[in-house]
Formats: C-alpha cells, sequence, structure tokens
C-alpha cells in the first residue's frame, strides 16, 4: 500500500528548516516538541508499509513521552496520511506495541530502548526519536537539533528488515546509517 504524497516535501523541507531557536536546556518545549510532531507527521506520508500490515482507515502513531511531548503530538492527530487518518495513541506503559502502525519514543533509558527494540524486530513498524543514537542503536528515523536545524538520521538497515519503504525523496534529505 502506497501512502505517499508529494505535495507534502515542500512542507517537509520547511519543517527540516523551521526550527531555528536553541536552548541550552536539556527539556524541550511544546513548541520544539510541536515541530517535532509535524516533522514526524511528514515522514509518515513518506513512509510505504507492507500489504501484510493490514493498515485499515486509520494509521495508528504511537507516543512515548512525558506531557509535554504527549501534548505536543496532539496536534497531529487525525490528520490526513494519503487515504488513512492518523489516530494518536498515548502509551503511558511499554506494551501494547501490536496496536501501533508508528511508535515515537522521547527519553527512554538505554537500556529500555533496547528492550523495546528488540520486541519490534522485524516488525512493520515505523520507530521514530530523538537523536543520532536513537537511530543508531536500533530506531528507524532519528531527529536531532544540530545548531537550530532538525537533522535526520534513518537506520536504513532497519527499515529494510521491517519491510518498511521510506521514500527515496525523504532519505536525499537524511544522514543515512548502515548503507
Amino acid at each position: 500500500m502506497r501512502l505517499r504524497r508529494n505535495k507534502s516535501l515542500p512542507h517537509l523541507l520547511g519543517l527540516v528548516l523551521l526550527l531555528s531557536i536553541h536552548h541550552p536546556t536539556q527539556a524541550q518545549t511544546l513548541e520544539e516538541q510541536a515541530v517535532l510532531a509535524a516533522l514526524s507527521l511528514n515522514i509518515v506520508r513518506f513512509t510505504t508499509w507492507p500489504t501484510e500490515a493490514q493498515l485499515n482507515e486509520s494509521i495508528s502513531f504511537c507516543v512515548i513521552g512525558d506531557n509535554t511531548v504527549q501534548q505536543s503530538f496532539i496536534s497531529i492527530d487525525h490528520k490526513a496520511v494519503g487515504d488513512k487518518t492518523l489516530q494518536l495513541i498515548n502509551l503511558s506503559r511499554l506494551r501494547n506495541f501490536e496496536e501501533c502502525n508508528v511508535l515515537y519514543v522521547s527519553d527512554l533509558k538505554q537500556a529500555i530502548l533496547l528492550q523495546v527494540f528488540g520486541q519490534l524486530k522485524n516488525r512493520p513498524l515505523l520507530t521514530i526519536g530523538e537523536g543520532y543514537d536513537f537511530a543508531a542503536q536500533g530506531g528507524m528515523v532519528g531527529l536531532e537539533n544540530i545548531n537550530g536545524k532538525i537533522t535526520l538520521h534513518v537506520n536504513q538497515p532497519i527499515v529494510s528488515e521491517a519491510n518498511l519503504t521510506i521514500s527515496a525523496r525523504l532519505l536525499k534529505l537524511a544522514n543515512i546509517i548502515g548503507k
């Protein structure tokens, strides 16, 4: 099933350049997280799931994170993704991943994150998180603020193992890990 939307590329490029404020504090603001949410939506729009993933009328977008992260993703709930609608699910526990087509992870300890990646291995579930390390350690797409700009890190072997396809147009904007 193809879930592409060619009109989204200009929006994606704009979002990549949008985050121009760098805060020295560790915690991200609701505004910064909202930018990551909008960028995540566009990543979903440039991703193709295999037929056996059996996507229905909606794409389940699960979020693991604190209240700020979960609030920021409300802005993308019920947005159109091709002929589907995005359905936001805030997870309070690290289980029930079978209901997710997309999983956004924020601020998990490395040991716990590696356990999550082990549970999801080879499943057609798009994983998005924060930073290069997220993608390098087994996530699919890591979003990193470098000098006020968001850089995409895509772990291509992990994406392929899950039988997902990320559009070449998006991959041109990304740092590819594990070529």
